[in-house]
C-alpha cells in the first residue's frame, strides 16, 4: 500500500541505546524525515544528580547510522510537553507526524493500513492500538488498554481516534543500569508503587511469575509468555533475544 503524503518522524530522546537503531528503522521506509530531538537532561518531570547511562556521543552515532533521514537536533526543553512540542517548528509542509520512542519498534507489516487509516480519519490526534510490553525478556508481555498517542494528521482540526499497529514496547525490557536510571527521571515518579524495583521487577523470574506488575497501576499487567519467533529479523538478531532475563547489556 503507497501512502501518497508527506510524513514527518521525530523521536524525543535522552536515552535509549539498546532499541534506538531499530525503533528508526521501524519509521524510516514511511517518513520523509526523521527528527531526533536529544537532550542530555531529564525532561521528564523529574531532575537527578546521576549520570545518564547512556551517552550523547553514543546515542547520536547509532542514530545516524540507522538511517540518512535522521536529523540531530540538541535541544533544553522544560519538560515533556516542550521536548515533543518542538516537532511543530519543523512541520511546515508536511501532511502529518509519526512519533516513536527509543524503546518501541512499530511492526512494519502494520504500518501501510496504519498511516492509510491515519489520513482517512477526521481525527488529528492517533493513538496506537495494540502495545506489547515486554517484560524483563523477549519471552514474556504485558497488555493494556493504553492507546498513546502516535500520529497527528496535520489536516485536521482536533479529535482523538485508535489505529491497530502492533508496537513492540522495551520499556521493561532494558538493563538495570537503565531501568535504576529511568526511576530516577520517570513522569510518574511520584506515582511508582512503593518498593516496586526491588519488589516487583527485581523479585519477578520466569520460575516466579506472580501477577500485577504494572510500575504504577494495579491489576493491569500480568507477564504472559510471547513466542519470540513472531518478531521481526531486527529483533530476532538484537543482543537481548536470546537472554532468559535481561539484566545487562552483554
Amino acid at each position: 500500500m503507497e501512502i501518497n503524503k508527506k510524513i514527518l518522524g521525530y523521536m524525543p530522546v535522552h536515552y535509549g541505546v539498546e532499541y534506538i537503531k531499530e525503533a528508526i528503522q521501524s519509521i524510516a521506509p514511511f517518513v520523509d524525515k526523521i527528527m531526533v530531538f536529544y537532550t542530555s537532561n531529564p525532561s521528564f518531570g523529574h531532575g537527578t544528580n546521576h549520570t545518564c547511562p547512556d551517552s550523547g556521543e553514543e546515542l547520536k552515532r547509532i542514530a545516524l547510522d540507522a538511517s540518512e533521514k535522521v536529523n540531530w537536533v540538541v535541544v533544553a526543553p522544560g519538560n515533556e510537553g516542550a521536548h515533543r512540542g518542538l516537532i511543530y517548528d519543523y512541520a511546515t509542509g508536511y501532511d502529518g507526524i509519526l512519533t516513536i520512542d527509543s524503546d518501541e519498534v512499530f511492526e512494519q507489516e502494520d504500518l501501510p493500513h496504519a498511516l492509510d487509516l491515519c489520513f482517512k480519519t477526521d481525527k488529528r490526534y492517533i493513538g496506537f492500538g495494540g502495545y506489547i510490553n515486554f517484560w524483563k525478556s523477549f519471552n514474556y508481555a504485558c497488555y493494556d488498554g493504553y492507546t498513546p498517542i502516535r500520529f497527528i494528521n496535520l489536516h485536521n482540526t482536533g479529535g482523538n481516534g485508535v489505529v491497530p499497529v502492533r508496537v513492540y514496547h522495551f520499556s521493561t525490557a532494558q538493563r538495570d543500569e537503565i531501568m535504576q536510571y529511568k526511576l530516577l527521571v520517570h513522569g510518574h515518579k511520584d506515582e511508582i508503587r512503593p518498593g516496586w524495583y526491588e519488589d516487583v521487577y527485581k523479585a519477578w523470574t520466569p520460575g516466579n511469575n506472580f501477577n500485577d506488575l504494572h510500575l504504577v497501576a494495579h491489576g493491569i499487567w500480568n507477564a504472559t509468555p510471547f513466542n519470540k519467533e513472531l518478531l521481526p529479523e531486527c529483533l530476532k538478531n538484537h543482543a537481548n533475544f536470546g537472554k532468559e532475563v535481561i539484566e545487562r547489556s552483554q
